[in-house]
């Protein structure tokens, strides 16, 4: 904690300092403090990319707990470089260099962007981790676990009119490798490398290390609003290469993976934003892998209430564990049942403080229909359902 805070620290004193010598350095920022209490369940784990979002014993306050520092700096009317440190309790608080790129305007509506930048794949891929620029609690995690936020290229952003209807479509290619991916060797993990003692008392994970590598990705966004309606699509095409290595085996004989795929993402959203009235649809595919959706309603009630319902489903495309979970073997692909197929359903509201923060409260029930775990299995029957209970206060700077 001590290391990251002196990082932030670093980073805002010497910002603050140029701040005072020019104009050319612009500093924002954003955070959350998130706590939650399983009421009911083994576990509830949101899968989120980073691996966040744990929860089992007692209240939780610090997996989902997170502050980012942005820095901007304006060399020129023209040429801009832009930074981001993000902070992230799942991660023990160690600082992370989130984004670092350089944005040249060719002309006021056109403009080409180099360098690591978040994976634009979402509705809400650019502000995922900023809690004020949505209702919920945390995006719907069901509908946005894509195991990759941030990629390595370039990107070309245009902004263009048709009458009433305003467009931006951004063109952009890269690659990005991760080692180890967080969010996939927890899944393999909870999935089949859960240990227990002769009581069947849960003691941990099996140390394994998956990673995954992504090159040629090339992806076009296109988002489009009239008044008060908003279409967004998204398609992402490239390869990868998944890699999983057993205990003591990193980084030489892995246990199985290594070959570069051919994959493809596409994802469609819908959004209607009027007055009082917040609603949405998102519905994503990843080819072979699979298939996840949400709908959402808000109603804000004043300058202070907003209540919100969600509902957000996932279907993985694999058959491979049998009923029975981690410890009943395995079944044919074909005939047997999926091996992730869960649901939530969310009810919240949140509570604007001041126009930078707001407070967060969200009931979760989580109904687990696959056969493999997908969080902490006490009996091991591979059925993983579970109620739980977050507060969040979300604020930016």
């Amino acid at each position: 904690m001590k290391k990251a805070g002196g990082a932030l620290l670093i980073l805002l004193g010497l910002s603050a300092t140029q701040v005072e010598a020019n104009d050319k350095i612009r500093i924002s920022g954003f955070g959350s403090i998130v706590g939650g209490i399983v009421i009911d369940g083994d576990g509830y784990w949101a899968r989120l990319p980073e691996g966040a979002g744990q929860y089992s014993n007692g209240i939780e306050l610090q997996s989902e707990s997170k502050v980012a520092v942005q820095t901007r700096y304006v060399a020129t009317d023209k040429l801009s470089v832009t930074g981001q440190v993000l902070v992230r309790g799942v991660n023990d608080f160690e600082p992370n260099l989130e984004w670092l790129y350089a944005t040249y305007d060719i002309t006021p509506d056109t403009s080409i962007k180099a360098g690591q930048m978040r994976l634009p794949v979402y509705h809400f891929s650019d502000y995922m981790d900023v809690g004020l620029t949505y209702p919920w609690l945390r995006v719907p995690s069901d509908a946005y676990s894509l195991a990759l936020t941030n990629y390595q290229g370039i990107s070309i952003d245009m902004n263009f009119d048709f009458d009433e209807v305003t467009s931006h479509l951004k063109l952009y290619t890269g690659k990005k490798n991760t080692d180890p991916n967080k969010l996939i060797t927890l899944i393999d993990q909870y999935k089949g490398e859960q240990l227990y003692d002769d009581n069947g008392n849960f003691r941990g994970l099996r140390g394994i290390r998956t990673t995954k590598d992504y090159k040629d990705m090339m992806g076009v966004v296109l988002d489009s609003n009239y008044d008060a309606l908003t279409l967004r699509l998204s398609y992402l095409q490239g390869e990868e290469k998944f890699t999983s290595y057993s205990e003591g085996q990193y980084p030489s004989n892995p246990a199985f993976g290594g070959e570069w795929l051919d994959t493809e993402f596409l994802d469609i959203s819908f959004q209607y934003d009027q007055d009082e009235v917040l609603a949405m649809i998102e519905w994503n595919n990843y080819d072979n892998i699979y298939t996840s959706w949400f709908v959402s309603f808000a109603y804000r009630l004043d300058e202070h209430w907003t209540p919100y319902i969600f509902y957000s489903q996932f279907e993985g495309d694999f058959r491979f564990i049998a009923p029975g979970g981690v410890s009943a073997g395995f079944e044919d692909a074909e005939t047997g049942s999926l091996d992730d197929d869960y649901n939530s359903i969310g009810i919240g509201a949140r509570y604007n403080l001041t126009p930078y923060s707001a407070l967060k409260f969200e009931l979760l029930q989580f109904n687990d229909d696959g056969d493999a775990a997908v969080y902490i299995d006490e009996n091991q029957d591979g059925n993983t359902d579970s109620t739980a209970f977050f507060v969040s206060l979300d604020f930016m700077f």
